[in-house]
């Protein structure tokens, strides 16, 4: 696998790209679906999990869906993303409409505002992205005032220059907008002519850093491939930045031997963005710095125009604008009365900050006053819900819960949200039947189902049915296999089904993996390890004090509930 030899450290890639000359940057950049992530956009992983259960239904095997999947050619392959996506979706307009689906709600992360800041301040000119989203341009557009050159069409690449400074987004398998974006094996085996000549006339200006792109498409890598080869391109290297836990593929490793490529281990995309920036001694771009500012220099122009306006619609709407500008005056002068100041500020916003910090009574208050503005909003009364257990008020979150279902009787939130606040209240069975109610209106492969699935299993192991709780974790773990609350619940009823052995068995080969303190306790308690889950769970409530209640209720401690060290850790406020 990757040499040591070629390893170099993150602070020595940020000294690389941060020394230009006159401003002119030494590397472009090859961003991946992985770098889409926090904004919303599903993972090729995802994707391929979401494929897998849809033609194991499809198939109406028998088997069960881990020894079906094993016998499928494609399983675990390099180009399984590429093979299931035109098994799952027959034609290009399939293939565009679901893509479309999943980025429609895509937002650009904190490592998106740092890197239009980097592209504004000259360090990199040239992205390159496999990616269908517009993640990069909206964050230039919206938070550091360009407007790039987007690319997604063969036709266009060609008139794009090397020398233009304005910056480029080049999509090397086109946009969603456009039924010809490439998917499938046959379509990614090879770029379109000019996509590949404009990709290899800019190599020879720069170097390459490579960011959460996993290497599993033929058409880029190949290329790459060809680069490193010959003499004249990449003159400042390849640098492939990736996590410690990323798997390398073949394609990646045998990349990675060439001569003039380099690896960097980061700890993800926003991460990286976020070292660069501060590498470089930049601030936030005043979008984000002062948002009040930037929206006053937006406003400006429309309010103080460099043309008389005559038109008498616009200058209604014009006044209509000033009126509300001097209206905020008055509000932040403490003229206005109180009903004006509440329409004005922000609430939910403040309770989304507060919950975020994990103050959740702060969180509580904000969200309150939100509600009285928007009480309907059922994304409100869901973050209520969610801060009221997390702060100990469960009859709260009940009634919370309540209202969210007389809402909106057939969204599966306000179940769920009830089902929790009764697992809290010590009422099993009222649980399990709203979490049966909560299951109706979840799809079948969705994360929504499988976390209502373990919630479902919590309760029933603590109402002892041991069988279906077993049931319930397996059917979440088939949707998510790296579940591991899931994981946990299994091998409790396991253990409480004379399994004890299997249990600890499964348990100590997960335990490496389980990074979450909480998690990590609650395997410990499978163990019977009093020593390390005290220690665990003291760091994640030390982190969040939300599971000092969940623990209380939470099945994984039952062997535990009435140890002294225990009880102490947990319930030391309340005795």
């Amino acid at each position: 696998m990757l040499e040591e030899r070629n390893k170099r450290h993150e602070t020595h890639l940020t000294n690389l790209i941060g020394r230009r000359s006159n401003h002119t940057p030494n590397f472009a950049l090859l961003i991946g679906s992985g770098a889409s992530a926090s904004s919303g956009v599903k993972t090729g992983g995802q994707m391929i999990a979401e494929w897998r259960r849809q033609l194991y239904q499809q198939s109406q095997s028998k088997d069960p869906f881990q020894d079906w999947l094993q016998k499928q050619d494609w399983y675990q392959r390099e180009e399984e993303y590429a093979i299931l996506f035109e098994q799952v979706c027959d034609r290009r307009s399939h293939r565009r409409i679901y893509v479309e689906e999943c980025v429609k709600d895509a937002k650009p992360s904190w490592g998106y505002i740092y890197l239009a800041n980097i592209i504004a301040q000259g360090y990199f000119n040239v992205v390159f992205t496999p990616n269908f989203d517009d993640l990069a341009n909206d964050a230039c557009f919206l938070y550091a005032d360009l407007r790039p050159i987007v690319c997604a069409h063969d036709s266009a690449v060609a008139d794009i220059r090397v020398t233009s400074a304005r910056p480029k987004i080049i999509k090397l398998h086109g946009d969603f907008l456009y039924d010809s974006i490439k998917n499938t094996l046959r379509e990614t085996a090879s770029l379109e002519k000019n996509m590949r000549d404009k990709f290899m006339q800019f190599s020879r200006e720069y170097g390459l850093v490579v960011v959460g792109y996993g290497g599993n498409d033929r058409s880029i890598m190949d290329i790459l491939q060809t680069m490193l080869r010959s003499e004249g391109y990449l003159p400042n290297g390849l640098y492939w930045c990736r996590r410690k836990q990323d798997k390398v593929t073949r394609k990646v490793d045998r990349l990675m031997r060439q001569e003039n490529a380099f690896w960097v281990h980061i700890d993800g995309f926003d991460e990286f963005m976020a070292n660069l920036h501060q590498g470089f001694g930049l601030t936030l771009p005043n979008a984000v710095r002062d948002p009040y500012r930037a929206t006053t220099d937006r406003l400006n122009s429309f309010i103080v125009p460099t043309a008389e306006v005559t038109h008498p619609v616009i200058r209604e709407d014009m006044a209509k604008l000033e009126q509300e500008v001097k209206n905020f005056e008055q509000v932040v002068s403490g003229k206005a009365p109180t009903e004006e100041f509440d329409r004005l500020v922000p609430y939910e916003l403040l309770g989304d900050m507060e919950r975020r910090n994990k103050k959740y009574e702060a969180a509580v208050g904000y969200y309150e006053k939100a509600l009285v503005r928007d009480p309907d909003s059922l994304s409100i009364m869901n973050k209520t819900a969610m801060c009221y257990n997390g702060s100990g008020q469960f009859d709260k979150a009940l009634k919370t819960s309540e209202q969210m279902i007389t809402r909106a009787p057939k969204a599966y939130e306000g179940y769920r949200r009830r089902g929790s606040s009764l697992i809290r209240l010590g009422k099993p069975q009222e649980a399990i039947a709203s979490f049966d109610a909560a299951l109706q209106y979840t799809a079948p492969d969705s994360s929504q189902r499988t976390t209502v699935l373990i919630n479902r299993s919590n309760a029933r192991l603590m109402a002892g049915d041991w069988q279906e709780a077993l049931r319930d974790a397996e059917d979440a773990l088939q949707n998510e296999a790296d579940n591991y609350t899931a994981v946990i619940n299994r091998c409790i009823a396991l253990k409480n089904l004379n399994r004890e052995e299997d249990a600890k068995e499964i348990i100590r080969d997960a335990l490496p993996q389980i990074r979450h303190h909480y998690n990590r306790a609650g395997a410990f308690a499978v163990l019977g390890d009093k020593e390390n889950m005290l220690a665990e769970l003291k760091a994640a409530i030390d982190l969040d004090p939300r599971f000092t209640y969940d623990a209380r209720s939470d099945p994984d401690f039952e062997d535990f509930r009435d140890d002294p060290d225990f009880r102490k850790l947990v319930y030391e406020e309340d005795e």
